[in-house]
């Protein structure tokens, strides 16, 4: 069989560290991340978000994407955009079914792995670079006591890789 993204695409586990604090807040944060190495310069990259107020019945917003990650030559540097993003927010006080928000995203990143595996990644997140979704994103920020627009973002995981072993080449 042919292994199509090779024996040398990483994947990665990831949790973000910043989300730790808002534990304590209003508006608590829980982020988690997937990402696949296509090449030295690519990568798709799936971050699930899910935020909710702390208060009695408050809302809560769950979104997940699919990003496009590019490292400029290979090097640690990493541009980030969105290629489809969705949100779903719940528990709306002033409606009674589920909202879908189609949103999007840019961030600026850089990759540090250690021989063993684990890698961290810090990054800055901006959401709405281009303008497209100015409602939606207002409406987020009314309903949230912290929904930030920019934000700085630190992911710690596990990264391995997958595919064929050396040793299964003759398969």
């Amino acid at each position: 069989m042919l292994w199509p993204l090779g024996a040398t695409s990483p994947l990665r586990l990831g949790v973000d560290l910043m989300a730790l604090p808002s534990l304590f807040s209003h508006t608590t944060r829980v982020r988690a991340e997937a990402s696949l190495g296509l090449s030295d310069e690519f990568g798709l990259r799936i971050p699930c978000n899910f935020d909710i107020e702390m208060v009695r019945n408050g809302p809560f917003y769950m979104e997940g994407a699919i990003c496009l990650d590019y490292h400029p030559m290979g090097w640690p540097l990493c541009i980030s955009l969105s290629l489809a993003q969705v949100g779903i927010l719940a528990n709306h006080p002033w409606e009674e079914k589920a909202s879908f928000y189609f949103l999007n995203e840019m961030a600026i990143a850089w990759d540090w792995q250690t021989r063993w595996g684990l890698y961290f990644r810090p990054q800055i997140v901006i959401r709405d670079p281009n303008r497209m979704f100015e409602m939606e994103y207002k409406e987020l920020s009314e309903l949230f006591s912290r929904f930030a627009m920019v934000r700085f973002s630190c992911l710690v995981g596990w990264s391995f890789y997958i595919g064929p072993s050396i040793g299964d080449e003759d398969m």
